[in-house]
């Protein structure tokens, strides 16, 4: 099983999708949504693209078999900032992979500094967890790696609400972290 994440915040809600794909399911999907880039581009970002366009990407999303997610949201509490936040959401993150068999974990890159908070919270999730089930993990930019589209339009679906969020409800479980 190979997961892909990214993130999402709304107000003082953040949102972490980790969705999971199975092995063999991987090129197929990547295919899928890569079939969906407009001449020029590099990448598919939900919150850039056109009503349509959103349509059409939630519902390959939703229909790309084997599929599933899971959203981790995250109501920050007054004085509780970004970090803290996406701190819990990863050691939440961490053991959803572990405990999904999750051989290979794919995050959406964003800078140097939060990769190492990234690292520093991973390890700590998975600290006393057999390393045998220790999935490998690696940060990359989201124009190579086209799952990590789906894990964007997930995040943003389930923040927008709505017909956006009905498109992936069959593939998706929301789980409130505190």
């Amino acid at each position: 099983m190979w997961a892909f994440s990214d993130e999402s915040e709304r107000a003082n809600t953040m949102m972490f999708a980790v969705v999971l794909v199975p092995t063999a399911a991987v090129d197929g999907a990547r295919n899928a949504l890569e079939g969906l880039l407009l001449p020029g581009q590099r990448r598919v970002h939900t919150a850039k693209e056109s009503p349509r366009r959103r349509r059409v990407l939630l519902d390959t999303v939703a229909r790309t078999g084997g599929l599933t997610a899971v959203v981790l949201r995250h109501r920050r509490a007054q004085g509780v900032d970004r970090l803290d936040g996406r701190h819990l959401l990863l050691q939440a993150a961490a053991g959803l992979a572990v405990g999904s068999g999750v051989t290979a974990w794919t995050l959406d890159d964003q800078d140097h500094a939060q990769r190492v908070r990234d690292r520093a919270s991973i390890a700590h999730a998975l600290a006393g967890v057999d390393e045998r089930l220790h999935p490998v993990y690696d940060h990359q930019p989201a124009t190579g790696e086209p799952l990590l589209w789906a894990a964007d339009a997930i995040c943003w679906a389930v923040g927008a609400g709505g017909d956006w969020r009905r498109r992936v409800a069959a593939i998706v479980t929301v789980r409130d972290i505190r």
